[in-house]
């Protein structure tokens, strides 16, 4: 009989990544950010009560395992916001419009991390709203209410980006 650990990683290891990557940029740390999720989770498996599906339960622990990440490296990320920041500047000049994809995880990163949370688990991932609630420690009305200032925030912030503010 399989190990349910491994068929647990298999059918969401591709989910959490991308979460981590979405939010970090960084292949590296969504890699190991990942596996410290995986890892916490199968350190806490057996409290898992079923309350909510895996699928949420996993995303939860991605999600405080990114927060706990992006607060011990908060000057770090200042310095890789500077340098985006800079990498904009020179990339308008090169080539006067940015690559759509890059745009996107650019405007991603510059928003903040509950706005970010939002859009990658809704309309990235696309989870339901009970989902991103249980996820989030949220009411469902906050969620949909905070979807929909990232939303608008995203827009804002992708504007200045195609502008070249």
């Amino acid at each position: 009989m399989s190990d349910p650990r491994i068929e647990i990683y298999e059918k969401y290891k591709n989910a959490i990544f991308l979460y981590q990557y979405r939010s970090t940029l960084n292949q590296h740390i969504a890699e190991d950010l990942t596996q410290d999720t995986f890892l916490k989770a199968f350190q806490s498996l057996s409290s898992f009560r079923g309350e909510s599906s895996l699928k949420t339960w996993l995303f939860k622990i991605a999600r405080n395992t990114y927060i706990n990440f992006s607060k011990k490296k908060q000057t770090s990320m200042e310095l890789q916001s500077d340098r985006i920041d800079q990498h904009l500047t020179q990339q308008h000049d090169q080539f006067k419009r940015l690559d759509d994809k890059n745009a996107i995880e650019l405007t991603l990163l510059k928003l903040p991390e509950n706005y970010r949370t939002y859009i990658i688990l809704r309309d990235v991932n696309d989870l339901t709203y009970e989902e991103v609630a249980a996820i989030t420690n949220e009411t469902i009305g906050q969620v949909k209410v905070g979807l929909y200032r990232a939303r608008k925030k995203f827009k804002e912030l992708y504007k200045q980006l195609e502008d070249g503010e």
